[in-house]
């Protein structure tokens, strides 16, 4: 007869958080990349909804709105949040477009055009 060994509940929680620190960290840092559908479509989204704050190309007119040239490749869920839910004076656009929409949108500003 094999005897059992009893896990402690702590180590058990500390091993579970310690998986899904590593496991965010390798999402993040994985490499992400777009087919040209995605970013053509991004970019007419973007033309047709954001350029008017943001700029033509996301070249900003000079009244203080965030560069989305900038934007950190690795942040799509806030970049998700920011545009579903609105930031700052931007409205929410979730009632607008789709998430497939904004995801298309997040592959223009990430790859769609060079600061």
């Amino acid at each position: 007869m094999k005897l059992i060994k009893f896990i402690p509940m702590r180590m058990l929680i500390s091993i579970g958080i310690s998986a899904f620190i590593s496991a965010t960290a390798l999402a993040q840092d994985e490499v992400q990349t777009f087919t040209p559908v995605q970013i053509a479509a991004g970019a007419k989204l973007f033309s047709d909804n954001c350029a008017v704050c943001h700029g033509p190309k996301m070249v900003e007119p000079g009244a203080g709105f965030f560069d989305l040239r900038t934007f950190p490749p690795k942040q799509r869920p806030r970049f998700i949040n920011s545009v579903s839910n609105g930031k700052n004076s931007m409205p929410p656009w979730k009632s607008v477009l789709s998430q497939d929409q904004i995801g298309n949108l997040f592959a223009y500003v990430i790859a769609g055009e060079p600061k």
